[in-house]
């Protein structure tokens, strides 16, 4: 049973002079909350608690206000410990420690499927466990944690989180309660804290019936008997001989308990082991009195040897009696043994608990008392350091005033370093967005410059082998101001092309204007004709009245006129035509010249020569058009000739009628 027992103050003492920091390294309860968790703690069974020993509590206000102000107020600034010790890290923010209890909250809800058939089966079969739950089966496991407590008096509704944490104030949760993390209970930032809340509730929780721990008898009362009291009472029952009653444990035998245990907690501590035996068997002797019909254990002890002694007895009259009888009376016997066999394990059994209820209760009387001797040695050091500051008020005052201003510098020169960032970065967007508009400008000028690298004007100074290309990364201003020059003398070059190529251009326009004159002269002639031949034909039917008794002796000759007249019409229709066809020639030629001069004068892209080439075979084409015009012209002059010798042979002679002539005439015109 010694290692059952918490440590005596010597002892403590004689391992605090070993290592002076574990006095502060000492944790109670709310603290444990707040720390890491330790080794021996994620070692142990995930299916044990450690509030699975005890009956739920009503909360007391006071009590964990003081469990979670357990650190004293100037416990910063104490001297330094002769050991670093961690700072604590909040459970939430501890991910083996959420991890961990989120696995054991799993496992406890899975075994208790029956009660929550709210979360469905595929809950506790797909992975993720916990970190997967939807916001409805958070509800459904805060339901069935809540019944627990208040049975159906308080459910999560329509409303969930304001219920929640009005629910949470009246169970006075020691932690702060958000709205974010209640409403989206399984994303990063809130799982830590809900793990903290459902292990807060795990608290009001019943135990498993699997459970590999006992439950301390000695907690239960009249109102709530405990399993071992039960399996007693089922013990003693089956009892022929004694009835006794089944053991159990009233408040006023917890109150004896609990008094007994503070008076015998002085003696264990100074090792007083006779003193400690005797109130042992005073208080063994005031619970047996109190619990069955002995008023000491004495007489218990002598109540046993007395059954010892019948049972001899009856072995002894089993002997005596008949071998049938001796057989029933020996069954019976060993029944009647058996049992009180079992009433005496019974009893030692209720012994041994009971010593174990007297060490435990002994052991938390040390533990109290340490921590009483450790708040006072932490009060008298903390007088200690009082007396002991380096400062007065007024220099901690000054400092802090010093340290607030220099707290402001630092400020505002970070402020100044941020704003000279922000410019840099502005600095260096600006710098690129330059260079960029750089690199398209060259790129620009490039592509221009390989667009006329091939005209007119750059084959002429193709010899001068210039290098107008710039680079994508020019070298400096010396690069731009020699393609400057270059471009210039360029220019200059072109210019005079260009000039040129107008002198050319009024050469060709003053011919053109030559043409025109001559074709202007060929149609006045032409109209001059035509104006004649209507003379004529009035002329001809003047004197259609005055031949026509001629117009039978000169049948033959008329038709030989007529047949020559016809030529001639043919040919002057022939000869209109051809100079209409002419006239759309020349004009193609004229609209066919104007975008050659067009084209020479936007992209100067042809070559000289090639230039005077295509001029050339205009001009041969012009001289042939031409000499067809002169053709033409010399025709008609040989058809007025012919019209004239005819004319004067009809003078002379009186010719036939020539009314049927004209009117045919008439309708093919």
């Amino acid at each position: 049973m010694s290692h059952h027992l918490p440590r005596r103050n010597s002892e403590f003492r004689e391992y605090a002079a070993e290592d002076p920091g574990v006095t502060d390294k000492r944790q109670t309860r709310s603290k444990w909350t707040l720390a890491t968790p330790t080794p021996n703690l994620t070692t142990a069974k995930m299916s044990k608690r450690p509030s699975q020993s005890r009956l739920p509590q009503p909360m007391n206000l006071e009590r964990d206000r003081a469990s979670q102000m357990g650190i004293t107020p100037m416990r910063n600034h104490r001297g330094p410990r002769p050991t670093s010790v961690e700072r604590p890290v909040a459970l939430h923010s501890d991910k083996s420690w959420v991890s961990e209890r989120a696995q054991q909250i799993l496992e406890y809800l899975s075994n208790m499927q029956g009660a929550l058939q709210c979360l469905g089966a595929e809950f506790f079969a797909r992975p993720g466990g916990l970190r997967k739950m939807t916001f409805k089966q958070f509800l459904g496991i805060l339901n069935f944690f809540f019944q627990n407590v208040w049975r159906n008096k308080v459910t999560v509704g329509s409303n969930p989180v304001e219920e929640i944490t009005a629910a949470l104030q009246k169970l006075h949760y020691p932690h702060q309660v958000s709205k974010s993390w209640l409403s989206t209970p399984a994303t990063q930032h809130s799982f830590g804290h809900v793990i903290v809340l459902l292990d807060f509730l795990m608290d009001f929780a019943p135990p498993l019936d699997s459970m590999d721990s006992e439950q301390f008898p000695f907690m239960e009362t009249a109102e709530q008997p405990s399993s071992y009291l039960h399996s007693i009472a089922e013990m003693t029952a089956m009892s022929t001989t004694h009835a006794l009653q089944a053991v159990q444990l009233d408040e006023d035998l917890n109150a004896l308990l609990f008094e007994k245990s503070a008076e015998c907690n002085p003696l264990w501590n100074e090792e007083r082991a006779e003193e400690e035996l005797l109130l042992q068997a005073r208080v063994c002797d005031m619970v047996i009195s109190r619990r069955s019909d002995f008023p000491s254990r004495q007489a218990l002890d002598t109540e046993i040897a007395n059954l010892k002694s019948q049972i001899s007895k009856l072995d002894e009259q089993l002997h005596q009696a008949g071998e049938e009888k001796k057989v029933q009376q020996l069954q019976k016997l060993n029944q009647e043994r058996e049992q009180l066999n079992q009433q005496v394990l019974a009893c030692q059994e209720e012994i041994a608990k009971q010593e174990d209820a007297k060490n435990t209760m002994l052991a938390k009387g040390k533990e109290l008392q340490k921590e009483i001797q450790q708040l006072t040695n932490s009060e008298q050091r903390l007088r200690n350091s009082i007396a002991n500051q380096k400062y007065t008020i007024q220099q901690v005052k000054s400092l802090q005033m010093r340290q607030a201003d220099l707290s402001n510098e630092s400020q505002v020169y970070e402020r100044q370093v941020k704003d000279l960032c922000s410019r840099e970065s502005n600095q260096q967007v600006m710098l690129s967005r330059a260079k960029k508009k750089l690199l398209d400008t060259v790129e620009s000028f490039n592509s221009h410059v390989r667009h006329f690298s091939d005209s007119v004007a750059a084959q002429l100074v193709r010899n001068q082998k210039w290098d107008l290309l710039l680079p994508l990364q020019p070298g400096g201003k010396e690069d731009i101001l020699v393609r400057a020059r270059v471009l210039e003398e360029f220019s200059a070059i072109v210019q005079q092309q260009r000039q040129l190529k107008e002198k050319h251009r009024l050469e060709l326009e003053k011919e053109i204007n030559k043409i025109q004159l001559k074709c202007g002269s060929c149609k006045q002639e032409i109209t001059n004709l035509v104006s004649r031949l209507r003379v004529l034909k009035q002329a001809l039917q003047n004197v259609e009245g005055t031949y026509t008794t001629r117009r039978e002796m000169r049948r033959q000759h008329q038709e030989q006129l007529d047949e020559e007249q016809f030529r001639l019409l043919d040919s002057l229709q022939k000869m209109q035509l051809s100079e209409q066809q002419l006239i759309v020639k020349l004009e193609v030629r004229k609209q066919r010249n104007e975008e050659l001069l067009t084209s020479a004068e936007a992209y100067q892209d042809q070559l000289l020569t090639e230039r005077h080439a295509y001029l050339d075979d205009y001009e041969k084409k012009l001289a042939a058009a031409q000499e067809e015009l002169d053709e033409f012209n010399a025709s008609i002059e040989q058809a007025a000739i012919i019209l004239e010798a005819k004319t004067k042979l009809l003078e002379n002679s009186k010719p036939a009628s020539f009314k049927p002539v004209l009117e045919a005439l008439q309708g093919f015109m």
